[in-house]
């Protein structure tokens, strides 16, 4: 192999291919003994080892051009002082592209660096979806995939998701948040060090598990090879955004990073897949993350970033456009204590159903992947993680769940009727909340997990989301989340994406948003209470449909009556739904009585309020 060195631009970290040269620049600890080592990409022989000199860096930073570089059949690693590591910045990882591939412990489960040309011809441009419009599904690529009935090779990958992406849009979702599938690594195994003939040497075993979510350290800057498959890893990647943005819905990817990694890497990571990747937003996740320093990267401005906590000097910032998100449970466990009777307060949970910011968002859920699926919360008392391998010592201990008479699945219809009445109540109420709601892939459907509320390494029937269930409870439950989801999109009222008054600052009679309980516009919230109406006034909605809404909450075991308030002019009150049937049908002739309605324990009652004349 012939080559051309010189000194490189110190322009972009990683390999960059420009026309027939390849750039290297990378970080080091030490300026010693720095090199680009060159393997085979089959036999993962090195091919060459190209010294740099000293001359060829900047502060700790070389930077190298090659010319005469036959990329496509090379891969690399880094060598600096005697170490010889993988490039942090590799937009490729070579030697992943099987899932869980056993002969990777043969070769003690080395990857590389690899090449690529990142050039792409876009078909479609980027949703603009404003936060009021927003409906999340989080999902793992795999796991959403892998027991759907679909062909073998749409199992686990790109192709499954882009042939499921009409589901989803039927469903009525509009931004898709991915586990994580930047390149991580899946196998779980140990290495450790021993001594022979006084050398020390790393000992490497076969895998004990699977890292199945990828959370943990990961190769941030690289598609997942085994998702987007083997060579073209880069452009599947784009062929999958792509068209998920044809389908006008967005890409959320969520990140996991430590403490350690600085603004700088972590603003480098973010800025690579919005300009490379149109990626429209972030979940980060990690304790004590530099998110102030991300969340005012100005090439980030137009980017949706979600974080559990961040500072309130951060928050308060007047912005052109809402793009940051407090993601955290702060909704999730106030609505299930009142469900489950444990000391839930409705003060509490009325006031998340309007937590919203004037210049930021919210997410709320009633269920995610870090704890118990929603169908699951109202199936177990207890957590059943011992599949896990951790003495079921994993997992929160704190679920705020509820068996309602038997542990697990159960074919007595009288539990299965309250536990699905239980779930209708829950989704249903985070999804009329004004936040952004968020639903957790199968949640739809009654998906199950079998009791495990930290199923990070079940890949397998736990882990993924069971499709292929054909009880008529699924499909129904599915048909009433979509139906839920319409209404909220016709009632941009329940959707205002500034915070409630709870005025009457338009002084049109009626408040935006106010509380009613057994008498109309009186509403005291004490310890003991366990209902609340919740009623939007229409004449504040920027739409055309004026419609008031009202949400009629319940969560005392027995029937409990709400005084309905009078409506302006000639509207009258109509039925919409109630969370214990199990079929969304809005009544076509307005209620009998317009003063008062009776909602039974345990559900929500959705009312809508409009002129008579509409019929």
């Amino acid at each position: 192999m012939s080559l051309s060195v010189k000194i490189g631009d110190f322009f972009e970290y990683g390999a960059i291919i420009k026309g027939k040269d390849v750039t290297f620049t990378f970080a080091t600890d030490k300026l010693k003994d720095a090199s680009v080592l060159l393997f085979d990409v089959n036999t993962k022989k090195l091919a060459h080892e190209i010294k740099l000199p000293k001359e060829f860096s900047v502060g700790k930073v070389y930077s190298v051009c090659v010319s005469g570089l036959k990329w496509q059949s090379l891969c690399y690693l880094l060598k600096s002082d005697k170490k010889i590591y993988l490039d942090p910045h590799a937009k490729v990882i070579v030697g992943r592209e099987v899932w869980m591939d056993e002969k990777r412990f043969e070769s003690e489960y080395k990857v590389y660096g690899g090449f690529v040309e990142e050039s792409y011809n876009w078909k479609t441009q980027k949703p603009l979806i404003s936060s009021d419009k927003m409906i999340l599904y989080k999902l793992h690529m795999r796991g959403f995939t892998m027991d759907h009935h679909l062909p073998k090779t749409k199992k686990g990958n790109y192709k499954g998701i882009i042939s499921l992406l009409p589901q989803l849009k039927d469903l009525g979702v509009s931004s898709l948040e991915f586990l994580p599938f930047y390149e991580f690594e899946e196998m779980r195994f140990k290495s450790e060090t021993k001594l022979s003939s006084k050398k020390a040497k790393e000992v490497f075993y076969p895998a004990y598990g699977t890292n199945y979510w990828g959370y943990g350290e990961g190769n941030y800057f690289a598609p997942k090879a085994s998702y987007f498959g083997g060579n073209d890893v880069v452009i599947h990647a784009k062929e999958m955004i792509d068209a998920i943005h044809g389908a006008s819905m967005e890409v959320i990817m969520e990140i996991s990073f430590s403490n350690e990694h600085g603004a700088e890497f972590i603003n480098s990571v973010l800025e690579y897949w919005v300009r490379e990747y149109h990626v429209d937003g972030f979940h980060l996740l990690g304790a004590a993350l530099p998110v102030e320093r991300v969340a005012q990267n100005p090439y980030l401005a137009d980017t949706k970033l979600f974080y559990d906590n961040f500072s309130y000097d951060v928050l308060s910032a007047e912005d052109d456009k809402k793009h940051l998100f407090v993601y955290n449970d702060d909704f999730t466990y106030p609505l299930r204590r009142l469900q489950h009777h444990m000391d839930g307060n409705i003060s509490d949970f009325a006031d998340q159903m309007r937590r919203q910011g004037e210049h930021f968002g919210f997410v709320n859920y009633a269920a995610s992947n870090s704890g118990f699926c929603l169908w699951d919360v109202y199936s177990y008392g207890e957590k059943h993680n011992q599949d896990n391998g951790e003495d079921n010592t994993d997992g929160s201990n704190y679920n705020c769940s509820h068996n309602h008479g038997f542990e697990g699945p159960t074919k007595k219809s009288s539990i299965n009727k309250i536990r699905l009445m239980n779930a209708r109540c829950a989704i249903t109420s985070a999804l009329l909340s004004q936040s952004v709601p968020l639903i957790l892939s199968g949640d739809e459907i009654n998906n199950s997990q079998s009791g495990n509320n930290n199923p990070y390494c079940q890949d397998n029937e736990i882990g993924w989301v069971n499709f292929s269930n054909k009880k008529v409870s699924a499909k129904k439950f599915r048909d009433y989340v979509k139906a839920v989801i319409r209404f909220r999109k016709e009632h941009d009222i329940l959707t205002k994406d500034t915070p409630m008054a709870l005025n009457d600052y338009k002084h049109v009679g009626i408040p935006d948003l106010s509380y009613h309980g057994r008498e109309p516009w009186i509403m005291g919230i004490g310890a003991e209470k366990k209902a609340i109406g919740i009623y939007y006034s229409g004449q504040y909605s920027k739409s055309k449909n004026k419609e008031d809404v009202m949400l009629l909450y319940n969560f005392y075991y027995d029937k409990e009556e709400f005084a309905a308030p009078k409506l302006p002019g000639k509207k009258k009150w109509y039925f919409v739904t109630n969370t214990a049937d199990d079929v969304f049908a809005p009544a076509k002739e307005p209620l009998v009585d317009q003063t008062k309605v009776l909602v039974p324990g345990g559900t929500v009652t959705i009312l809508v309020g409009k002129e008579v004349s509409d019929e």
